[in-house]
């Protein structure tokens, strides 16, 4: 879809001329980068590589792929950040993502009590001098690869 961001996104790793941290992994059919527009380093995204804008019209290959990829993911997010856990959210209703993504955001020891379970959505959507520098987030995309199943370019 022309107007859909994610698809947008897809179509620059497709053509690759991403920077690394917004293509940290592709899948046959999921990509894995971080958020651009966070304040909290580590949060990263699973974008579906065909435009759905459901769970259910998912096919089972991409079901299997997903499921294989939160957990290499979430393992991946604790060796490079030193995260207690994960948190793992979808909703597919912003006007510019009505594409299937799954938000992965580690959940850090010590959390802020105002950055815990769904509250952490507040350092996301942030202005541009609280978002992550392309350098954080490039160092750990880097990071992130060296953890990761073998990567398809």
């Amino acid at each position: 879809m022309d107007t859909c961001k994610s698809c947008q996104l897809v179509r620059r790793r497709d053509d690759g001329v991403a920077p690394p941290w917004d293509s940290i992994y592709r899948g046959q059919y999921w990509d894995l980068a971080h958020a651009y527009n966070t304040s909290y380093l580590g949060w990263l995204v699973l974008v579906s590589r065909r435009h759905i804008e459901a769970l259910d019209a998912m096919t089972a290959a991409e079901a299997t792929e997903l499921g294989a990829l939160l957990r290499e993911v979430s393992l991946a997010l604790k060796k490079c950040t030193g995260c207690e856990k994960t948190y793992i959210m979808q909703f597919a209703e912003s006007k510019e993502h009505p594409h299937v993504h799954f938000h992965i955001v580690p959940r850090m020891p010590g959390q802020a009590p105002e950055d815990l379970a769904y509250r952490v959505m507040r350092r996301l959507g942030v202005p541009l001098s609280e978002q992550c520098s392309e350098a954080e987030m490039t160092q750990l995309a880097m990071a992130l690869r060296e953890r990761l199943p073998s990567l398809r370019r």
